[in-house]
């Protein structure tokens, strides 16, 4: 707007109106605005889409796997057993006996190691009960017979939450490793295994009422492996030996 003023300041009345249009710059629009969420919605959805399905094509993948390895390679092993146990039984050389009988232990160890490792890679077992389960399957097959008994308490444990495949892993050679060292160095007769959630904290104990016979440091009871499975979960670890021997984990953000 334009107006003429006199050398006494008085304004004309008319004035001149120039219109004058200024386009925005184009990332001030609306439209690129829109473009620009809709394009970032569409990475995000995208991102997320892709990171599912790698997880999904990585369950099918542990499922086939350990199938397969439950099929195949754990029927053979298993025929294997059997084989070298009635050649055993059939073997009237002493010494073959003997020989034989080493080969139906190892074959029976390897069977069970390779009941663990399906167990461990099947994504159909990703949950706290499926661990819980296989804890007491152990529990029966290695402390009921030597005449140990056992207690798993699970009260405060949602057993149907899923577990990440590396915690639930870990867990659970933690557990076994335990469990062999109480048979083997301990003169316990009861065992408790306790579970806890303390300011989003998970406590997993492993505890038992005998005396260790062997010395808390030594090597022998692969306490070395322990601790290094639970560093490998971001857990801490710390082991008792008095009253019992016991194993106390605690495990931030258990998922």
């Amino acid at each position: 707007k334009i107006k003429g003023v006199d050398i006494n300041g008085n304004e004309s009345k008319a004035a001149l109106v120039i219109p004058i249009i200024v386009n925005p710059i184009f990332y001030k629009t609306w439209w690129f605005i829109l473009l620009m969420i809709l394009c970032i919605g569409g990475i995000i959805y995208g991102v997320f889409q892709y990171r599912l399905n790698q997880a999904l094509a990585m369950e099918r993948l542990r499922t086939k796997i350990s199938s397969d390895l439950h099929d195949d390679v754990g029927s053979m092993l298993t025929g294997l057993a059997m084989q070298t146990e009635m050649l055993e039984i059939q073997a009237t050389n002493e010494k073959d006996k003997t020989k034989l009988h080493k080969i139906t232990n190892m074959s029976r160890k390897t069977v069970s190691h390779m009941r663990d490792l399906v167990w461990s890679i099947d994504s159909r077992k990703d949950t706290f009960g499926n661990l819980v389960e296989r804890m007491h399957e152990l529990a029966e097959e290695l402390l009921l017979p030597a005449g140990i008994s056992y207690h798993i308490d699970i009260e405060e444990l949602n057993l149907q939450k899923k577990i990440n495949f590396n915690c639930r892993r870990n867990l659970y050679l933690i557990y076994k490793e335990a469990i062999n060292n109480i048979i083997r160095h301990s003169d316990a007769k009861k065992v408790s295994v306790e579970f806890h959630n303390l300011d989003g904290v998970c406590q997993f104990n492993i505890k038992d009422n005998g005396y260790l016979k062997v010395k808390k440091h030594s090597t022998g009871i692969g306490l070395a492996n322990m601790k290094m499975r639970a560093e490998s979960i971001n857990a801490e670890l710390k082991l008792n030996a008095e009253n019992g021997f016991g194993i106390f984990i605690s495990i931030p953000n258990l998922s």
